[in-house]
């Protein structure tokens, strides 16, 4: 009982950490913020963060794998009556997740050649990837997609857009319609993999 207690209340901590990282982010930008501010935030001593993330950018992949995590679960539950609502819905989940956090944005972006990130996202890549492999399986059952379609060519197409325009987004300036942007460039994939019409 007394391990269960304390796994809690490390738990608990580790939660702490992380939710005072990602608003001292959002107030006073990724690099700007220190780990000693994060710790004082929460009334701990330094190390006590290293012993929950090893180094800043554990936070910011965390985060986005919190990001992904969630909004596959959403899509699971949702339900979506098309492949293309499903991937739409998914992506765009995504993504209004992702720009609540801009600076996590910015971050992820600037850090992207940093190991662990890497790491980070091309686990959750191939998460969305299998997801977005089965909505083309079942969009070919369904005659909504073209028989003969590459489902493993089509699917990393999918999530090349949504790794790119992501890309775009953080370089922008003004920041243009992100979720709208996704589902348009979805759609018009969509289109052009429909059956052809005899």
């Amino acid at each position: 009982m007394a391990s269960d207690w304390r796994q809690r209340q490390k738990q608990e901590l580790r939660q702490q950490l992380y939710q005072n990282a990602l608003e001292l982010f959002e107030t006073h930008g990724y690099d700007s913020t220190t780990v000693q501010q994060i710790t004082e935030a929460v009334g701990v001593a330094k190390g006590t963060f290293f012993n929950h993330f090893p180094t800043k950018e554990h936070l910011v992949g965390e985060w986005y794998h919190s990001i992904t995590v969630e909004s596959l679960e959403a899509a699971h539950q949702r339900g979506s009556t098309s492949a293309e609502a499903a991937v739409c819905d998914l992506f765009v989940d995504m993504v209004e997740r992702a720009i609540a956090s801009p600076e996590l944005m910015v971050a992820k972006s600037q850090n992207s050649s940093d190991p662990l990130l890497i790491e980070a996202e091309q686990t959750q890549a191939d998460a969305i990837d299998v997801f977005v492999r089965q909505q083309c399986t079942a969009g070919k059952d369904q005659g909504e997609l073209a028989a003969d379609l590459d489902e493993d060519f089509f699917a990393s197409l999918l999530t090349a857009v949504l790794t790119g325009s992501s890309r775009a987004w953080v370089r922008s300036q003004p920041r243009f319609d992100f979720p709208g942007l996704i589902r348009q460039r979805i759609q018009f994939l969509f289109r052009a993999a429909k059956p052809a019409r005899g």
